[in-house]
């Protein structure tokens, strides 16, 4: 008898280990996989499940488009232009001027939340940016009221108060980003210093901004104020603006900073992978436009509400 149970605590013992190294035996023959390879099992498929659900939603988006379009399409559109988001209690003396005007870079809350309103209350489409670049080129038509939305810099708060009513209404927006300026690290927010977005800032807005470049380092000027897009070399600018590229992921869009340009930028666009650039010159877009020379819009706070809609070209 005792012979028996020590054979028994023996097979016992070696089915133990098999278990400890993943193989859960069940019946003979079928067997359960170990911990990780559950866990490896679970996040792939909540990996499908995301792709699944990302490729439904371009589906509809598309969808909406087409039916949007087969309405009215555009012959042109507006493509606007923002910095800061700031509520009004969190303005400081250091965003006015010296005579007392709030900086021209500035929107208040209120205000973009108005701005926002009219958009989604006129049916507004808020681009992508393959979405404009098809529509740029000619190959897709896109509704009437459509928009493409910008942000340049990447300041914080974009994310602290300009992404809740994106979201909110579900409209989509570009953040131009000068990259060497991100960082790993979040910090408090305080309205009182520039602050940029972090990389969970960016992660975690990236459900209503796509991200392009600003350049990395080059959102700068010499002493006589001439900008670097303009007095550095072609070399030079390619070198830069491939660094923010690789730093963002991958992208072909571009605003210049400080709207300044001129044929060796451009060339240095070329030569970096920039198909789409964006300035600060007022104007509309059209299909056959100039893709390194785009026009842009500024939203200004001294704009009223029938300001923003004369820019929107609403009747």
């Amino acid at each position: 008898m005792r012979k028996i149970h020590l054979i028994l605590f023996i097979l016992l013992a070696a089915f133990g280990s098999l278990v400890g190294f993943g193989w859960n035996e069940i019946g003979g023959t079928e067997f359960i996989p170990s911990q990780e390879e559950s866990s490896s099992t679970v996040e792939a498929s909540i990996t499908e499940d995301n792709d699944k659900e990302i490729l439904h939603e371009e589906e509809l988006r598309e969808k909406k488009l087409s039916e949007a379009t087969e309405i009215a399409s555009a012959e042109q559109i507006p493509v606007l232009t923002y910095h800061h988001i700031l509520e009004e209690k969190d303005l400081k003396a250091r965003h006015y001027d010296a005579g007392g005007n709030l900086a021209s870079t500035i929107v208040l809350l209120k205000d973009f939340k108005k701005q926002m309103k009219v958009l989604h209350d006129h049916g507004y489409y808020t681009l992508t940016l393959e979405e404009f670049e098809k529509y740029i080129t000619n190959k897709i038509d896109i509704p009437k009221n459509s928009v493409l939305l910008t942000f340049d810099d990447g300041h914080k708060n974009n994310y602290i108060e300009a992404y809740p009513v994106l979201k909110e209404y579900g409209f989509h927006a570009v953040e131009f980003l000068i990259t060497s300026r991100n960082n790993d690290q979040t910090e408090p927010y305080d309205s009182i210093t520039n602050q940029y977005l972090s990389y969970e800032e960016i992660e975690a807005s990236s459900d209503v901004f796509e991200f392009a470049s600003h350049t990395n380092r080059f959102h700068n000027h010499k002493e006589d104020g001439t900008a670097f897009l303009i007095s550095k070399s072609l070399p030079e600018i390619e070198e830069d603006v491939e660094t923010s590229i690789k730093q963002i992921g991958g992208t072909n869009a571009l605003a210049y900073p400080y709207g300044a340009y001129d044929e060796e930028t451009m060339e240095a666009m070329k030569a970096a992978g920039i198909d789409l650039a964006f300035t600060v010159q007022a104007g509309y877009v059209s299909p056959g436009d100039d893709m390194l020379q785009i026009h842009r819009n500024s939203v200004r706070p001294y704009h009223s509400i029938d300001d923003f809609k004369e820019i929107l070209q609403l009747s």
